[in-house]
């Protein structure tokens, strides 16, 4: 209580002292004396509004308190409206509002105290992320489709009215203050439903072309540079069909929600904010910036922020755009923000011993050797007792006797039990672990040579040969790539220039093509041939696939020699580095025919949106790269592999 020392407010909601460089009080934290709770409490300035038409330069004597009248017929007006909108049900979404009164000139709105922050102000810290600024979206749309529901616009969807929260759920406030402004400038904010059903807040709004345009201009004044509370719709200037203009409804809001989303992600407005008549003049007449940082966003901001209201997604589209991107959000990374916590070792837990803790019981046979010393020291006081205390003696030394001869029996079957349990789990697992190898080494295919040895992971056996490539001493045809470290050194014979490709099983649907090109590479039958282009490049192109060879085009000396980093900037991939939504897997380096190679698949959105796949080999001979490309639908990959597999294995360069 001792922070609230401000002035009272309506003899009940208490406010805390303003600080001295403050004149103009907008919205602040009040204690509310009747409830003993802390609301918020915002303060809508109602301005004196005189009409000229009802006034003439010889009226100011003859009724000199008509000012007033008008003042206090649109305090009513706002006053009215602003209750009839904190008459919506409560929501999880929507900020309560618990009292509404006018004192000093001034509306005032007693509200909940959120435990959060306005958007305005994380905004001013940094940018939202896109899926983070999805979340705030979702949440918001749903407060909006309550509101709607229940025939009201908002028409206050800005930074400063979401709140977001601690648990990081958004809330959406403003709806009373946004109801009072819009009728201080001469609208009806108030739903037909709501006026039908016996509330009595509505007025009907303007009735002419020149009423429309001055409560626009009015709007001007009262709003100011906020994008989202100015929607085409209404920033469009009045003509003399006014009435055939597009009604603000729903729509505004969403438009609101799409310049918030563009607030948020690109950290400023769509359009300039410096002036209000030049704001709404441009959003009548110009488009708004590109959401060019609004990566997964952007068609979303693109579709809310169109002209024409009927061009604007509806509810259900937009819930369902804004809940797949959420659900398509990665996992956040929190290796490289981790901090260690410190320990100290004075609190470490302290480690107890297993089973129950039980007090231990003194053994009978200690038992009954005291009870015999006792006795004897205190035989001679006590004689008369000596028979009961001889016959207690007696049975304790009894129990002691079977004690000894059945208690280790019985404690060892207590300690085995637990024991024999663990034992048995262990070797279940051990057992299972065994099994599980055996398997593995049983049943599981391996890739071996034509010798019996297993090949290598990263070793392609085909093509077999690539003549011209290495020393002298390679290996013939149908021997594999490379050889592994127990097989035997291949013959130092080189094999003829003139030596036939390897023999590979094509099918019906394959044929071997010698191209005039200098190579040989076996082709679906059926497909075309394109003559070399500029790029030097061999296309065969068959429905919606087609394979690329280029021969020996691009020399080591400039590209230089790691087929890898070549594979990184080849040119016949430039499609795929180009593309937004791209993504490369299975690169490896190979050894073919003793010649250095790299291999990979790549999966990128071509110019026409349809999602391609292409593999990929480079194999460099003689200090020169060979191509190998196949590039076809992104559903067909099977096809794919079947067709680069064969390219692969046949493609033989000429002698």
């Amino acid at each position: 209580m001792d922070e609230y020392a401000g002035r009272v407010l309506a003899d009940r909601y208490r406010l805390p002292r303003p600080p001295a460089d403050e004149y103009e009080l907008v919205e602040t934290r009040a204690f509310d004396t009747y409830s003993g709770q802390e609301v918020l409490v915002r303060q809508v300035l109602l301005p004196e509004i005189v009409s000229a038409e009802l006034m003439s330069p010889g009226q100011y004597g003859d009724q000199p308190g008509h000012g007033q009248d008008r003042t206090s017929d649109s305090a009513q007006r706002a006053l009215d409206a602003a209750r009839a909108a904190a008459a919506i049900p409560d929501h999880p979404r929507l900020v309560q509002v618990f009292d509404i009164f006018v004192e000093d000139g001034s509306l005032w709105i007693a509200s909940e105290l959120v435990n959060a922050r306005p958007l305005a102000s994380l905004l001013v810290d940094k940018r939202l992320g896109h899926y983070r600024a999805a979340e705030v979206a979702s949440d918001v749309l749903v407060a909006l489709r309550v509101l709607h529901a229940y025939g009201w616009t908002h028409r206050n969807v800005t930074a400063s009215t979401v709140l977001v929260c601690d648990d990081g759920r958004a809330m959406l406030s403003g709806l009373a203050a946004g109801a009072a402004q819009e009728a201080l400038c001469g609208y009806d904010p108030v739903p037909a439903e709501v006026m039908a059903g016996g509330n009595g807040a509505g007025w009907g709004g303007p009735d002419s072309a020149l009423e429309q345009e001055r409560a626009r201009q009015a709007r001007i004044t009262v709003v100011g540079p906020v994008t989202e509370r100015w929607a085409p719709e209404q920033a469009t200037p009045v003509h003399e069909n006014w009435q055939l203009a597009p009604p603000v409804g729903p729509a505004a809001d969403l438009w609101a929600l799409g310049s918030l989303l563009f607030r948020s992600v690109q950290g400023h407005p769509p359009f300039p904010e410096e002036s209000t008549p030049e704001l709404v003049q441009l959003v009548c007449a110009e488009p708004p910036a590109f959401a060019e940082e609004s990566g997964p966003l952007r068609p979303i901001v693109e579709s809310l922020l169109r002209p024409d209201p009927e061009e604007r997604p509806d509810f259900d589209e937009l819930e369902g755009w804004l809940r797949s991107l959420i659900r398509s959000a990665p996992e956040p990374d929190l290796g490289l923000r981790t901090v260690p916590v410190p320990t100290d070792p004075r609190k470490l837990p302290i480690v107890r011993r297993r089973g129950e803790l039980v007090r231990r019981r003194r053994s009978a046979a200690a038992a009954a050797a005291a009870s015999a010393s006792a006795e004897g020291l205190s035989g001679a006081t006590h004689r008369r007792h000596a028979r009961a205390k001889q016959e207690r003696s007696a049975r304790q030394v009894n129990q002691a006797q079977s004690t000894r001869t059945n208690g280790p029996q019985q404690k060892a079957s207590r300690e085995r039990a637990p024991r024999s349990l663990g034992a048995r789990l262990l070797i279940l697992v051990l057992l299972l672990l065994v099994a599980v190898v055996v398997y593995a080494l049983v049943m599981m295919p391996r890739n071996t040579t034509d010798d019996g040895s297993q090949a290598g992971a990263t070793t392609r056996t085909v093509p077999a040969q690539m003549p011209g490539s290495g020393s002298d001493d390679k290996t013939s045809g149908k021997a594999p790539t490379t050889a592994p470290t127990s097989a035997k050194p291949p013959p130092t014979t080189r094999p003829p220039a003139t030596s036939a490709p390897p023999a590979t099983d094509l099918g019906g649907d394959f044929a071997l093509r010698t191209d005039d090109a200098g190579f040989a590479v076996a082709v679906h039958t059926g497909w075309q041939r394109q003559g070399k282009n500029a790029q030097d490049q061999v296309r065969y192109t068959g429905g919606d696939f087609q394979l690329i060879v280029v021969p020996g085009r691009d020399a080591a000396s400039d590209a230089g020699t790691d087929p890898m980093a070549y594979q990184s900037n080849e040119p016949e991939l430039a499609p795929f580095r180009a593309s937004q939504w791209a993504s490369a897997g299975a690169l490896r380096t190979l050894d073919v025919g003793g010649s250095p190679a790299a291999e990979g698949e790549y999966s990128w959105r071509d110019g026409n949106g349809h999602q391609v796949y292409a593999r990929n080999l480079a194999v460099l001979q003689d200090g020169r790269y060979h191509l190998v490309l196949v590039i076809g639908p992104d559903d067909q990959r099977a096809d794919v592999q079947r067709i680069f597999d064969k390219a692969a294995e046949t493609y033989r360069p000429a002698d």
